[in-house]
C-alpha cells in the first residue's frame, strides 16, 4: 500500500513538472517580465478506494408472534445479550417465569431447565431452526450450549412445552468487527468470550467464536470448566441472500470426577444449510445436522465412552415458509436417526396479526417411528388492548415422543483363561449393537388463559393454569439416570405479573415481579411456589448517547421440591432456594464495564440436586468491548 501511494505521488509530481502547451494553462507575468506557466491540475481518480461491501445474510424464517408475557414469548436480541447479567444459557433461561432450572453443581456440571415438571420431549433446543438432539439424556445438557456467536435467544413457554431458539449472529455492518468479553471473580472464576465477524471473506461472510468459563467451584474444591469454539461460513448465490452455510460447534464440559463419569464430555454439532428466497416472498430451507458426544481419554481413560451414547444423532430436513405481512405459514418435514429419537417429524405452523384486534398462531406436529406416531396441537390467541385491557389464551394437547437415553453396552470383565466375555445389555447373542428400545410417548393437555392491564408503562397481569400430563419422566442426565417415571394427576395454578414504573422517583427506574402458585402436590422438579422480583434501572446520558447505565437488584426464590431420585423407597427432595442478585453495567462509547453479584445474602445450602450445593456467593467483574477491525 505504501509503495502504491508513493508511486502515485511521484506520478502526480511528474505531471506538475512536465512542460505543457498554452492550451488549458494559466499564464502570468512576474515583476521582471518573465512569463510563468502554471500547468492545469487534472484530478486523479482515487484507485485505492475500497469497493462497497453488500451486507448479506441468509433469508430469515418469519417469527411474527411478538414477545411478551401475555403471548408466552421472551426474547433477547444482540443488545440484550450484551447487557444481561448472566454468563451462561441456563442462567438466561432461569429469568423466564415458570421455568425451573436444574443444576448438577457449579459451572461445568450438567444443567437443564424444566417447565411444570416436564423435560424429555417437551424441553427442546433449536439452532437456526434445526433441533439440537439430546445425547446423554432425555434433554439437552445446556452446559454444552454456548452463548458465543448468537444474534438472539427466543423462548416460547407453552402450556406443555418449552421451545428455546438460538439464532446465529447476523452481519449488520459492512466492517469486520470483534466482540470481546472478559471477566474474573470469586472462586477463581474466569470468563473469556470472543466473536469475530467478517462480512466479506472467502466469497461470503465468516464467523469465529471462542467461549470459556472456568472456576474452582464450591469451597474451591470442585474445579469445573466449559470451553469450546464455533465457526460458520456462508456463501451467497445473489444479493438477495440466498446461499449455503456450514457451521461447526464444539463444547466441552469438565466436571468433578468424583461426582460424574466421564469427567470431560465433548459435544460436537455439524450442520449444512441452504436457503433460497422466491419472488413471492417464500423462503425454502434445507438442512442437515449431525450431533455427537466424545470423551477426553487422556483424563477419563479409553473405557469412559461406555457411559455415553455410542451413536451420533442426525437429521435431514426441509422447510418452506411464507410471510405475507400480517400473515405467515410454515411447513416442515425431517427424517432423524439415532437411538431413542423419533425417526420422523412433520409439522405445519401458521398465524397472523389482526390490526386493532390482536393475533393468533397455531401448530400441528406429528412425531414417531414407522410403527407408531403421536400428534400434538398448540393454539394461541391474544387481543389488542381495549381501554388498556387485553385477554389471551392458549391450549396444547396431544401425544409426543419422549427421547430415551441409551448407554453403550459395557464389556464383561476378561475371563481368567484369557478369553473375553460377551457384551451385555445389547439384547443380542452376538455383536455389540444397541438394544431396540421401541417408541415411547407421553400424553398431555394444558391450558393458559388470562388478562393483561396496561396504563402507560404500568402493566399488571394474571393467568389461570391447568395441566394434565399422563406421566413425568426423569431428565436422563447423570443424577437421575435410570430414575422412575411418575404417573400424575391434573393440577391447576395461577400466574401473576407486574411491571411498575418508578420514574417519579428516578428516571429509568422500574420494579418488575412475577410469581406462580400451584395447588398442593409433589411432582418432581415442580415447586408449589416460585417467584422473582427486581428493581431495575436504565438510562442514557449526553446528547451523543455515549454513556449508558444499567442496574439491577432482586431476588429469585422457590419452595422445596422433589426430584426423581430414590433412596430406598423414599423419593429425595431439596430445600427451598433463594438467590439475591445485583448487577451494574456502564457503557462508555463501545466499552461496557460490568459487575455482578450472585447470592449476596450468603444463603446456605442452595441446591437443585441433593448434595450438589452451589457456591455461597460469587462476585464477578469484567469488560465487554466491540472493536471495529
Amino acid at each position: 500500500m505504501t509503495v502504491v501511494k508513493g508511486c502515485a505521488a511521484l506520478l502526480l509530481a511528474g505531471l506538475l513538472l512536465l512542460p505543457m502547451g498554452a492550451s488549458g494553462q494559466d499564464v502570468i507575468v512576474d515583476e521582471v517580465g518573465d512569463t510563468i506557466t502554471i500547468p492545469e491540475i487534472v484530478p486523479v481518480p482515487d484507485t485505492l478506494e475500497e469497493p462497497e461491501v453488500v451486507i448479506r445474510n441468509l433469508p430469515a424464517i418469519p417469527r411474527p408472534v411478538p414477545p411478551g408475557w401475555e403471548t408466552g414469548v421472551w426474547e433477547w436480541d444482540r443488545e440484550a445479550l450484551q447487557t444481561t447479567r448472566t454468563i451462561s444459557l441456563l442462567e438466561l433461561l432461569a429469568q423466564v417465569p415458570g421455568v425451573t432450572p436444574v443444576r448438577g453443581g457449579d459451572y461445568g456440571n450438567p444443567t437443564t431447565v424444566l417447565v411444570a415438571g416436564m423435560g424429555p420431549g417437551r424441553v427442546r433446543v433449536f439452532l437456526d431452526g434445526a433441533e439440537l438432539a439430546p445425547l446423554d439424556g432425555g434433554v439437552v445438557d445446556l452446559a454444552r450450549v454456548s452463548l458465543a456467536g448468537l444474534d438472539r435467544v427466543r423462548v416460547e413457554r407453552r402450556p406443555g412445552e418449552l421451545r428455546i431458539e438460538l439464532l446465529v449472529l447476523q452481519v449488520s455492518d459492512p466492517r469486520p468487527y470483534t466482540l470481546l468479553e472478559f471477566g474474573t471473580g470469586d472462586l477463581q472464576t474466569n470468563l473469556f468470550r470472543g466473536t469475530f465477524v467478517h462480512p466479506q471473506a472467502l466469497g461470503g461472510n465468516l464467523l469465529l467464536s471462542l467461549d470459556r468459563i472456568d472456576t474452582d467451584g464450591t469451597g474451591r474444591a470442585e474445579p469445573g470448566a466449559l470451553y469450546g469454539a464455533h465457526v460458520r461460513h456462508t456463501l451467497f448465490r445473489n444479493e438477495e441472500g440466498s446461499g449455503l452455510a456450514w457451521e461447526f460447534r464444539r463444547m466441552t464440559s469438565r466436571r468433578p470426577g468424583e461426582f460424574y463419569v466421564p469427567e470431560d464430555v465433548v459435544r460436537s454439532d455439524l450442520s449444512v444449510r441452504a436457503r433460497h428466497r422466491l419472488e413471492m416472498g417464500a423462503v425454502l430451507d434445507a438442512f442437515y445436522q449431525r450431533s455427537s458426544l466424545g470423551v477426553n481419554e487422556s483424563r477419563d481413560g479409553p473405557d469412559a465412552d461406555t457411559l455415553i451414547t455410542a451413536d451420533a444423532r442426525s437429521q435431514v430436513g426441509f422447510r418452506a415458509a411464507l410471510d405475507r405481512g400480517f400473515w405467515w405459514a410454515e411447513g416442515e418435514a425431517k427424517v432423524q436417526q439415532g437411538p431413542g429419537w423419533p425417526g420422523s417429524v412433520q409439522a405445519v405452523r401458521g398465524g397472523g396479526l389482526l390490526p386493532g384486534w390482536g393475533g393468533v398462531s397455531g401448530e400441528l406436529e406429528r412425531q414417531g417411528w414407522e410403527d407408531a406416531a403421536g400428534t400434538s396441537l398448540h393454539a394461541r390467541a391474544w387481543s389488542a388492548p381495549v381501554a388498556g385491557i387485553s385477554v389471551f389464551g392458549e391450549v396444547q394437547s396431544g401425544s409426543r415422543a419422549t427421547p430415551r437415553f441409551v448407554p453403550a453396552p459395557r464389556p464383561d470383565p476378561i475371563e481368567e483363561d484369557g478369553g473375553e466375555g460377551d457384551e451385555v445389555g445389547n439384547g443380542e447373542d452376538e455383536g455389540g449393537s444397541l438394544p431396540d428400545i421401541g417408541p415411547r410417548f407421553s400424553e398431555f393437555t394444558g391450558v393458559r388463559v388470562g388478562v393483561d392491564l396496561r396504563r402507560g408503562d404500568l402493566r399488571l397481569g394474571t393467568a389461570f393454569l391447568a395441566v394434565d400430563p399422563d406421566s413425568l419422566h426423569p431428565t436422563g442426565l447423570p443424577w437421575d439416570r435410570g430414575g422412575p417415571s411418575v404417573a400424575t394427576e391434573s393440577r391447576t395454578g395461577w400466574e401473576l405479573y407486574a411491571s411498575l414504573p418508578l420514574s417519579r422517583i428516578l428516571d429509568g427506574l422500574s420494579l418488575e415481579a412475577d410469581a406462580r402458585f400451584w395447588d398442593e402436590g409433589a411432582w418432581p422438579y415442580t415447586p408449589n411456589t416460585s417467584w422473582q422480583a427486581r428493581l431495575r434501572y436504565h438510562d442514557v446520558f449526553f446528547d451523543s448517547g455515549n454513556l449508558e447505565v444499567w442496574g439491577d437488584v432482586g431476588m429469585q426464590a422457590r419452595d422445596a421440591m422433589a426430584v426423581p431420585i430414590l433412596a430406598g423407597d423414599q423419593r429425595l427432595g431439596v430445600p427451598d432456594y433463594q438467590n439475591g442478585f445485583a448487577r451494574l453495567q456502564i457503557r462508555v462509547v463501545s466499552v461496557r464495564i460490568f459487575v455482578t453479584w450472585e447470592n449476596f445474602t450468603f444463603r446456605e445450602e442452595n441446591q437443585d440436586i441433593p448434595g450438589r450445593v452451589f457456591p455461597q456467593s460469587r462476585l464477578m467483574y469484567g469488560v465487554r468491548w466491540m472493536l471495529w477491525n
